[in-house]
């Protein structure tokens, strides 16, 4: 059998591990580890007589184990055949396997350590040599090892397991290392708490770079294999300019990291004195440069950088940061405090967009091939129309605050807008019997995410007040790319011509029919595309609060028609690297100090 892991994998000298930055800054701390299977496990020594009792928790496990995946044997094998069920035989031969739960043994007694640690630490080891081997067989029975050692460390931590807690209750300033984080993880952050995140898997709009983003946390993903290299705790630097994660780094890498950050720290301050000034170019085409905003806490950032107004109000993070769905009060509150917060501007609250890979079980969404083709955004809330008719109601009762506006996600046809419409005109009707306050206007908008609502926004557009592009989810239909899969990162490219194209229809349809549209996407915090966006005709852009200042800098410094003949020779381009190189150059040569 493999070898037994070695007492400390951890590094002792500086080690470099190289991935894609995606939020800028530098963080110093040690790192809490959150693996795959969304379960953190830390080394916790013990006394020699705690062995016994982490023993019998151990086999406690096992046994809880093995109950569940007999059970989920038998259902199988009675619903779709014995043939089908035997496939969990192996799962219950790996979780029987003597000479792991023996090593497993013999490392608690010998290291004293919590009998979690220790499991995960010869699996880890075993799975590892597995795979090395030349031999199919191995390299299936390790998937097996990993599948159920999942089940065993739920077991040893609890049914639901320890992360989510863990994540909401750090005891130290800690930097997030994990395989990957989802909205469910990042909406229960203790934000005071991290330091910076690193994962093993994403890419520059992948949610977790989105989140630290709007943090501002630095921030780097896609560093590949790296959590079995070292234990929790060690020091860590992260680089969220250049995208590296450094262990153990040196006294004189934190010495010259620390003078790096101080040269940044003087270009914010220069930025900050942004703040209050207005996002106009030099011919004095006016944007307005709003923020995107998940939860309460977010309202500091939001005034602190001169945001005009809020341009996204995700209300799901009400859903997921919490087991049971919010109460109408609950949202009305909410909903209110974030309008009365924005006042003189607007508040743009989009409907939930749960569904892909925004989901909890209290939301109760299937399991489903194809999550981002499924049932989600608006297609949830209609298929749901008791939440929906709930988070109505909230709504258009904070809407007596004069400054609410309400937006729809993932309109793929009118017939949608339709529906959503008839529905909110029912609540409508509904409180104005009751004699409960509500807003007497209620601005509608829906969200341009997928091609077709692009291609069809001439018709959409005679039936909604306002349009707001999400060019994350647009460039991920339009081309193909899942922005979380690091293998075709590469090929997520928002200066592609065909996105640009979708853009310029999207747009021209909006003013066309005298309303406006809005970016709320990333290319919107993307200074290398603003001019483009600018270029475009939009009226909006709405992101991240720290990036509002950046994004005002690079507005002030356009001139609007130089930048429509630049977006109109990139439209006819070949290619979205001749495009990027062209709106590069034009950056670099109008503001090169935030780039």
């Amino acid at each position: 059998m493999p070898e037994e892991p070695s007492d400390s994998p951890t590094p002792t000298t500086e080690t470099r591990y190289k991935g894609t930055a995606v939020s800028p800054g530098i963080a110093c701390g040690p790192i809490i580890l959150l693996y795959a299977d969304e379960h953190i496990v830390r080394k916790r020594r013990i006394r020699p007589e705690d062995v016994s009792g982490e023993i019998t928790r151990f086999e406690a496990a096992l046994l809880k184990t093995h109950q569940q995946i007999q059970t989920i044997r038998n259902q199988l094998a009675s619903s779709i055949g014995e043939a089908e069920a035997s496939i969990f035989d192996a799962h219950i031969l790996s979780l029987e396997d003597s000479s792991l739960i023996e090593s497993v043994k013999e490392q608690v007694q010998s290291r004293l350590v919590n009998i979690d640690f220790a499991y995960e630490q010869v699996v880890r080891s075993y799975t590892r040599k597995m795979k090395e081997l030349d031999d199919d067989y191995f390299r299936e029975r390790a998937a097996d090892f990993i599948d159920v050692s999942h089940r065993v460390l739920r077991n040893l931590q609890g049914s639901q397991g320890q992360s989510q807690q863990e994540l909401q209750n750090l005891d130290t300033p800690s930097i997030i290392l994990a395989h990957d984080l989802t909205p469910s993880d990042t909406a229960g952050l203790d934000r005071k708490m991290v330091l910076g995140i690193a994962t093993e898997v994403g890419s520059r709009v992948s949610h977790s770079a989105i989140m630290a983003r709007s943090l501002n946390l630095p921030a780097v993903v896609g560093l590949r294999e790296v959590i079995g290299k070292f234990e929790p705790g060690v020091e860590v630097l992260i680089d969220g300019y250049e995208g590296l994660l450094i262990v153990a780094p040196t006294e004189q890498t934190k010495f010259e990291y620390g003078q790096r950050e101080k040269q940044q720290h003087d270009v914010e301050i220069k930025l900050d004195a942004l703040r209050e000034t207005l996002p106009v170019t030099v011919d004095q085409r006016r944007i307005i440069v709003s923020a995107n905003v998940e939860i309460l806490e977010d309202l500091p950032l939001v005034q602190e950088h001169g945001a005009e107004g809020i341009g996204l109000l995700r209300t799901e993070y009400l859903f997921l940061n919490q087991d049971e769905f919010p109460t109408e009060e609950q949202q009305m509150d909410v909903y209110r405090q974030m309008a009365q917060a924005s006042k003189p501007h607007h508040v743009i609250i989009r409907t939930l967009d749960v569904g892909g890979d925004k989901k909890r079980p209290h939301l109760g969404i299937e399991v489903e091939e194809n999550p981002f083709l499924g049932f989600r955004g608006i297609r949830y809330s209609l298929g749901r129309q008791d939440l929906f008719r709930t988070q109505l109601r909230a709504i258009c009762r904070a809407g007596t605050e004069g400054n609410v506006r309400i937006m729809f996600p993932m309109i793929s046809d009118l017939r949608e807008l339709k529906e959503g419409r008839r529905i909110l005109d029912e609540v409508r009707a509904d409180l104005r019997r009751e004699n409960v306050p509500q807003g007497d206007k209620l601005e509608v908008g829906v969200m341009i995410e997928v091609p077709s609502a692009a291609l069809i926004a001439d018709i959409l557009a005679r039936h909604v007040d306002f349009f707001s592009v999400g060019s994350n989810d647009l460039i991920q239909y339009t081309l193909a790319i899942d922005r979380g899969n690091e293998k075709v990162a590469g090929m997520y490219q928002p200066a592609h011509p065909a996105v640009l194209r979708l853009l310029q229809t999207v747009v021209e349809a909006a003013h066309r029919n005298k309303i406006w549209v809005g970016v709320c996407g990333e290319m919107a915090a993307d200074v290398v595309l603003t001019p483009a966006l600018v270029g475009l005709g939009v009226d909006e852009l709405s992101t991240g609060a720290v990036s509002i200042p950046r994004v005002k800098r690079a507005i002030q410094a356009l001139n609007f028609e130089e930048a429509r003949q630049v977006v109109s020779r990139c439209i006819l381009n070949e290619s979205a690297e001749q495009n990027q190189a062209e709106l590069l150059q034009m950056a670099q040569r109008l503001y090169p100090e935030i780039l």
